[in-house]
């Protein structure tokens, strides 16, 4: 529960600064305060203002620079928050389309070039669901799991565009019960289960293990969510990571 109360303050924290950028108040070029300046003046711990920071970086919002701290790059220019709130069934299908077709990939990266560090992020964040935990802190969770998967590719554009993808992932974790369901395993159980394969996946290193435990985890959720499967137009054989990899060898 504690891991999920320093989420819910690192997404107020990263709203509050995203604010003063947009409103001009942290001008293009200005000098934020240091992780213990902003711990203090907004009364949190420095890992949750970590958190925040790290956000605003994969936004593109501002900009780390060694021994000096970090500055704000064109307020003007930062990418928008997300994509448009799901309204209704078709908005959840096309989000899943469209998360089938980056998460995938991302987990294949994230197996070829994860770090221990990015690992010990993954396996944390796993390991961070608790039984009896509320519907919004499970969201909370399940896209940090994500977000550290993202993280380990070692490709900003994936991470920022699953922190975009914030409000549809947790409206669609919301909504778990509200269709039908059949399982004789808890919520938690099924997605520790379907988690667990994707860290393994990528702890052994195995792109093709990781992308396929990626996409099985997604199709399932999608299935509970909904109450039956949408089927795919088509379904690609693998990760384009691999396969750009063989085409330039090729040419």
């Amino acid at each position: 529960m504690a891991y999920a109360q320093k989420t819910k303050l690192s997404e107020r924290l990263y709203e509050t600064m995203r604010q003063l950028v947009e409103s001009g108040e942290w001008s293009e070029g200005t000098r934020i305060p240091t992780e213990m300046e902003l711990a203090e003046q907004h009364g949190v711990s420095r890992p949750v203002v970590r958190e925040a920071l790290i956000r605003l970086r994969n936004d593109g919002i501002i900009k780390s620079k060694r021994g000096s701290g970090s500055y704000v790059l064109n307020g003007s220019e930062a990418p928008t928050k997300g994509f448009r709130p799901i309204e209704n069934v078709a908005d959840l299908i096309q989000a899943f389309e469209f998360r089938l077709t980056i998460e995938c990939d991302a987990a294949a990266v994230a197996a070829l070039r994860r770090g221990d560090e990015a690992m010990e992020a993954i396996v944390t964040a796993h390991n961070a669901f608790e039984e009896g935990i509320s519907d919004e802190a499970f969201g909370d969770l399940d896209l940090n799991f994500h977000i550290s998967v993202a993280q380990a590719s070692q490709n900003s554009m994936y991470a920022s565009t699953m922190s975009m993808l914030h409000r549809q992932i947790v409206f669609g974790m919301r909504l778990t019960g509200q269709f039908a369901t059949a399982a004789s395993q808890t919520r938690l159980e099924v997605v520790r289960q379907e988690h667990s394969l994707i860290v393994e996946a990528i702890a052994v290193q195995d792109p093709l293990l990781a992308y396929a435990a990626m996409f099985d985890h997604l199709t399932l959720s999608r299935r509970r969510l909904l109450g039956f499967d949408a089927v795919l137009d088509w379904k690609r054989a693998g990760p384009t990571v691999l396969i750009n990899k063989m085409s330039g060898s090729d040419g």
